[in-house]
């Protein structure tokens, strides 16, 4: 009986770690190799790797930890730039330019949105969520960039792609947690 008994729990064991080996995957910390293979394909690789880096909890988190991370510093990202948009379409005097001002202007108030509902994807555990919003930011700045692609030397060209490559980073990070990447 008790062989019967020890048999059936490793069957049922075994069942388990077949069906749940995404979870088992999901639990384990990121490594720097696990980093690196994510950033690999961001446009500014390096970038990537700082940024994830800079969080003191990246080195004891696994991929849900490691997303939730990174929808952090995108909204930190966006938020700032939203607050630096503002006072260039109150504070500018040509037309055309404050026209651009404002579109990016609408454009990051809809990112703001945007990682709003990241976040509720993320607590929910709907990562595709995390993955749509990430790519609805990063359309976002491409917006950005293309209204003020005429105006180079605007303040708002660096800080808007520095917040693209943020997006960016969250998408490929999430992609992994949602098994696309």
């Amino acid at each position: 009986m008790k062989e019967m008994a020890a048999s059936l729990l490793l069957s049922l064991m075994l069942a388990i770690l077949l069906v749940c080996p995404t979870n088992a995957r999901l639990s384990m910390k990121v490594t720097e190799d696990v980093l690196k293979e994510i950033c690999s394909p961001h446009e500014d690789p390096p970038f990537c790797l700082q940024a994830l880096k800079s969080d003191p909890r990246t080195p004891f988190v696994d991929l849900v930890g490691l997303t939730n991370i990174s929808i952090h510093l995108a909204d930190v990202a966006i938020n700032t730039t939203l607050a630096m948009i503002g006072p260039l379409v109150n504070e500018t005097a040509d037309p055309k330019l404050k026209v651009q001002y404002d579109l990016c202007y609408q454009l990051y108030d809809s990112n703001v949105g945007e990682i709003e509902l990241a976040k509720y994807g993320w607590k929910a555990g709907d990562y595709k969520k995390v993955v749509t919003m990430a790519s609805g930011c990063l359309t976002d700045c491409d917006d950005c960039s293309d209204a003020i692609s005429i105006t180079a030397s605007s303040p708002l060209s660096q800080k808007n792609k520095e917040v693209s490559h943020y997006c960016e980073t969250m998408l490929l990070v999430s992609k992994r947690l949602s098994g696309d990447l």
